[in-house]
């Protein structure tokens, strides 16, 4: 146990100097004895420390690797800081233009648009013809209107006509039913007479007379009427053979004319004129704003180039991170507000890395107060250190 002694002594000289952060062996000891009785318990105390010391040397080591990045990012700070106004003017310059071409990038991502990938293919693969075909559209539609208001006006006509068809047949009608009334009073009226003239022997030859040349008046204004009428109804029944023949022809052109449409409409995914005339416009906008993109990528390289030739000028380490920032470069306060987060990051790696010798000091001491409280267990604790790859000049570290 010559390697547990050297242990102890150096872990003694570490207890003095941080008394408050350190568990006595005895007093560790005392605390496992009621669950380190078996072996197997022991061995696997053993292992449980030595996963934690191995855990805490990787935690250790990546975040010194931060600190020491941290570190040089707030040295870049202070490089940058010191250099003279008038030997700035490129670099402001490059950060500027850097943040304007960025917005200007950001702003084109974010726009939002309702034109479909499968629409913008289907316009690029059109392109020559849509603007013309726009117009047809737009002259279709236009035209559709008329016929529909053509048809419109035609069905309202056409049931004026038959309206007033109707209206002749019900005359035509009136005029049957008061022919035979006539004739039917004309007839009581002979009987009348014939009655009067048998029973008080009067002269009835003037009634007769009356009654004959008021059938014959009647007679001829209903026959007058009736041809009348007859003329009329053939008048209307040609009007609206005319009408229902262009309400036809009408209709053709409207099926036609609305086939048309329908096909362009699915042939581009639109509903109507407006909506393809707003996707073509989106079209025509993407279209351009990849044009401007790709001048946007091109002038964006430069100024980054341009930047990082600048600072290296001055012994700026990292000087890539500068271009994810270019705004704290041109304003100070937000140069202050980096620093200070800057700083605030370097504590917590401090903090972190001292938490974790404090957790490697403890796994560490475990092991030694094990062993020192059960000798026999040295060899399944060297077996097992070597195993996790920890040398034993660690726990002299610890």
């Amino acid at each position: 146990m010559r390697w547990l002694d050297k242990i102890l002594k150096k872990s003694a000289s570490v207890n003095s100097e941080k008394k408050e952060n350190s568990i006595q062996p005895n007093d560790e000891v005392r605390k496992q004895t009621v669950r380190l009785n078996s072996y197997t318990d022991r061995k696997e105390y053993i292992k449980e420390n030595s996963g934690i010391i191995v855990e805490s040397n990787r935690q250790i080591e990546e975040a010194k690797i931060e600190y020491r990045a941290v570190t040089s990012y707030l040295s870049d700070i202070e490089k940058i800081d010191r250099i003279p106004k008038m030997h700035r003017e490129k670099i402001d310059d490059a950060a500027r233009n850097i943040l304007t071409l960025r917005e200007e990038r950001d702003h084109m991502r974010n726009r939002k648009y309702d034109i479909t990938d499968v629409q913008y293919r289907l316009f690029e693969r059109h392109e020559m013809q849509l603007p013309k075909e726009l117009a047809a559209i737009k002259e279709a539609e236009s035209y559709q209107s008329d016929i529909e208001a053509d048809i419109k006006r035609l069905e309202n006509e056409k049931q004026v006509l038959l309206d007033e068809e109707e209206e002749i047949v019900y005359k035509q009608s009136f005029l049957r039913g008061l022919s035979k009334a006539i004739f039917v009073v004309i007839l009581v009226l002979f009987v009348i007479f014939a009655g009067l003239n048998r029973v008080t022997g009067a002269n009835m030859t003037l009634p007769f007379l009356l009654t004959v040349l008021m059938g014959m008046a009647s007679v001829l204004c209903i026959f007058m009427e009736a041809r009348k009428n007859a003329h009329d109804i053939k008048i209307v029944q040609l009007k609206l053979n005319k009408v229902i023949m262009l309400v036809n022809k009408v209709a053709i052109k409207s099926v036609n004319n609305r086939n048309y449409l329908e096909y362009t409409y699915s042939k581009y995914l639109v509903d109507n004129y407006e909506q393809l005339k707003n996707r073509w416009e989106q079209y025509v906008k993407i279209k351009d704003e990849n044009k401007r993109f790709e001048g946007n990528a091109q002038l964006l390289e430069f100024y980054n180039d341009l930047l990082l030739k600048e600072l290296k000028k001055y012994n700026i380490k990292d000087t890539e991170i500068w271009l994810y920032q270019p705004s704290a470069i041109l304003d100070s306060k937000e140069m202050i507000e980096v620093r200070n987060r800057l700083i605030i990051r370097r504590q917590k790696l401090r903090e972190r890395i001292q938490a974790n010798k404090d957790l490697k000091e403890k796994a560490a001491k475990a092991i030694i107060s094990l062993v020192k409280a059960y000798p026999d267990s040295e060899a399944d604790a060297i077996s097992i250190l070597n195993k996790y790859h920890i040398k034993q000049d660690i726990l002299l570290d610890s």
